[in-house]
């Protein structure tokens, strides 16, 4: 077979294979696919620790939240609130002026103001203290009631000479000056006192004070009635405070004014 025939040949037997004679056979196979990889689940989360209960707040509040007068009770009530509700707190009270009369180691006292009025600060101030909670926890509070102080004496004077009264009025400005009180002054005429005794002091003391630098709103006059000798009280009363009342000795109808002798006609 020539070379030329071969070359023809060759073509031939390859289409051949593909299509009669010798069949092949050619097997596909699908990949088998990466499993995708899935988060492993977390384990559940644990509870968080609630920790310490919070310390709660305290107050304390004067009832009734106006002043009283010295003598008078007045209460006083801690609030508590918040903090752990299981706690069953103790409390303490301590008050500056006055005396508990009852509820102590509770959350209301009552206390009897007596003498606190005669402080400097005139008031009750109440402090608590209150435990049973946290170590951390330092409850303390304060409340202040007023207190008005009862009309006080300051002293008392007769019929005395020009000196000694300028002297007398002008101690009686220098306390009025420093103090926010009234000044209350009663006279008190004598047994053998001319008519018009009382009116007539009292305005003489009025208008010297007044001169003095006393404000003519805070001195208030009273005619006191009748004694055995002729006296001026005075007193010192702060706003809201009861005055003082006169105490004569001698009835007004045991008076026998003297009479005055008859002005002689030129």
């Amino acid at each position: 077979m020539t070379k030329k025939a071969v070359a023809t040949l060759l073509p031939v037997l390859f289409f051949l294979s593909l299509t009669g004679t010798a069949t092949a056979q050619y097997v596909f196979t699908t990949p088998t696919p990466t499993p995708t990889p899935r988060p492993r689940p977390s384990p559940p989360a644990a509870a968080p620790n609630p920790g310490p209960a919070p310390c709660p707040t305290v107050a304390v509040q004067a009832v009734p939240g106006q002043p009283v007068r010295d003598g008078q009770r007045v209460n006083f009530v801690a609030n508590i609130n918040g903090g752990d509700p299981k706690v069953v707190p103790t409390i303490v009270w301590n008050t500056s002026a006055g005396s508990v009369t009852q509820g102590n180691n509770t959350r209301r006292i009552e206390v009897d103001t007596t003498g606190a009025g005669s402080t400097n600060e005139r008031e009750v101030r109440a402090d608590v203290w209150v435990g049973g909670y946290a170590p951390e926890c330092l409850l303390q509070a304060s409340g202040v009631a007023r207190i008005i102080a009862p009309a006080a004496k300051f002293g008392e004077f007769g019929v005395v000479d020009d000196k000694t009264f300028k002297t007398n009025v002008d101690a009686l400005a220098s306390f009025m000056s420093q103090s926010p009180d009234y000044l209350y002054v009663i006279a008190y005429a004598g047994k053998s006192s001319e008519r018009g005794f009382a009116y007539n002091w009292l305005k003489r003391i009025r208008e010297s004070l007044v001169t003095a630098g006393v404000a003519p709103t805070r001195v208030r006059a009273m005619d006191g009635g009748f004694r055995e000798e002729p006296l001026f009280d005075f007193w010192t009363v702060p706003p809201g405070s009861e005055p003082p009342r006169p105490t004569p000795t001698v009835k007004r109808n045991e008076i026998v004014y003297p009479r005055t002798p008859p002005t002689k006609r030129p």
